[in-house]
């Protein structure tokens, strides 16, 4: 009897390993399947820019010292952007930096980046930040040989995705190491699958779409906790002239964090669906492999804590930027220096950039601005 129990016991493990092996290669090649629908793109220059790099434990950092000697603004923005190069680029091997890039464009590779936010995953703090940069900072930076001076999110148009990943690299001192880039044809395409998107909407948000988008016919909801659906999320993303830059960047974080908790709380065919219609309007210059070895880890990061932030600061004792005009173009002046200390701390808990004696930089950086803050 102990025997045929014995038996009964293989044979049940048996049929239990066969179908785990069967799910498994389902999976496996659901996975596969959904992963060659992606565009791996590295972008225009260079191909293998940000690349992930085994770093060694112990890199040191020299200082990356103030820009007090400039002339006038160009020559401030320009100076930044060289000092130090690509060498002096900040990184820590607990942390991993991906440029999520939205673009104004049906194809997704011309045009703008209308979004640009860093989903920056510390695995030792066990937090994940979401600092998104400002479209309208105004910017020294250089695609192909060629220097351009104007908007940040003007680098994506002169330099694809490889070129506004440098930018965001040089002008904050830090690495980014991978990108995805997303059309807005594949937003509302995804929120759906996922069943919406849950967000605050103000009254005063709510009264602005329904003036100025007659597609919705008065008939826009707000609360505090309102089920948007793609349309809806993609239309309340891309307010701006209510209020400004930074409040339309602070919406873009509220349904970017939404979506990441209605994926985690989704069924797998669910996620199926919504990878589905999302992967083929996705570009990246991740590897397909690499992204097969970020499963693991990814599903550790969904307990991680996530912190938002926004940059430059255009208020407080921290602000790092004031608006202005050039050639009849709003932008924001950027105090670099200090915005890109400010990033590299929220980051890594550290910086290596030395900012100048307060009261004689306040002066100088004032006397730079002066005549194009407005």
């Amino acid at each position: 009897m102990d025997a045929q129990k014995r038996m009964y016991g293989k044979a049940a493990l048996a049929v239990l390993l066969v179908v785990m092996m069967i799910v498994l290669g389902t999976l496996g090649y659901m996975i596969l399947q959904l992963l060659g629908r992606l565009q791996v793109n590295p972008g225009y220059i260079p191909a293998d820019y940000g690349a992930l790099i085994d770093e060694p434990e112990d890199a040191s950092f020299e200082t990356l010292y103030d820009i007090t000697d400039a002339a006038d603004l160009q020559g401030f923005l320009c100076q930044w952007w060289q000092n130090g190069g690509d060498d002096m680029i900040r990184y820590s091997r607990d942390v991993v930096n991906v440029l999520l890039i939205g673009v104004d464009s049906g194809d997704g590779q011309s045009g703008r980046s209308d979004t640009m936010m860093l989903a920056s995953v510390n695995k030792r703090t066990r937090r994940i930040t979401l600092l998104s940069f400002l479209r309208d900072s105004y910017c020294c930076f250089e695609v192909n040989g060629h220097t351009y001076y104007n908007r940040l999110n003007t680098a994506y148009h002169f330099g694809g995705a490889a070129g506004l990943m440098q930018a965001v690299s040089r002008l904050y001192k830090i690495r980014v190491d991978r990108y995805i880039a997303v059309d807005f044809k594949s937003f509302p395409a995804l929120i759906d699958a996922l069943g919406g998107v849950v967000v605050e909407v103000t009254e005063r948000e709510a009264r602005y779409i329904n003036r100025t988008a007659p597609s919705w016919k008065g008939a826009f909801p707000s609360g505090e906790n309102v089920r948007l659906t793609g349309l809806q999320a993609l239309t309340y993303s891309r307010i701006r002239k209510l209020d400004g830059d930074a409040q339309r960047t602070a919406r873009q974080q509220k349904v970017i964090q939404s979506i990441l908790e209605s994926a985690c709380g989704a069924g797998l065919f669910q996620l199926y669906q919504a990878l589905d219609v999302t992967l083929p309007h996705v570009r990246t210059n991740y590897a397909r492999t690499e992204l097969l070895g970020l499963i693991p880890s990814a599903a550790n990061w969904v307990n991680f804590g996530v912190e938002k932030l926004l940059s430059p600061l255009q208020t407080g004792p921290e602000s790092s930027a004031v608006g202005g005009t050039i050639d009849g173009m709003s932008i924001l002046i950027v105090d670099y220096p200090k915005a890109a200390r400010q990033v590299q701390l929220a980051l890594y808990g550290e910086s290596n950039i030395d900012l100048a004696e307060d009261a004689h930089r306040n002066e100088y950086i004032e006397g730079l601005f002066k005549g194009i803050h407005s």
